[in-house]
């Protein structure tokens, strides 16, 4: 709301499961991995790499337009989840 008279647009990205070194800290992220690589319509876990790529995209984007979303960034992950 305060940036956007500016032309400053916002959104938020919301990671599927990723595989990091702070995931693997969870008590059984095993677990957690394979549910979610189940899920997960292409059968594997979202990557840094993934996240970055919607990044460098919306960086990209011209259009002020698009903003206030909440993006997920998953593969398909939320929607059988």
């Amino acid at each position: 709301m305060e940036l956007a008279p500016h032309g400053i647009s916002v959104n938020a990205l919301c990671a599927g499961v990723t595989d990091t070194p702070a995931a693997r800290k969870i008590p059984k992220s095993e677990r957690l991995f394979a549910r979610a690589r189940a899920a997960n319509p292409g059968n594997r876990l979202t990557t840094p790499e993934d996240v970055a790529e919607a990044i460098v995209a919306l960086a990209a984007c011209r259009s002020t337009w698009l903003t206030g979303n909440n993006i997920a960034v998953d593969g398909g992950e939320d929607l059988l989840g």
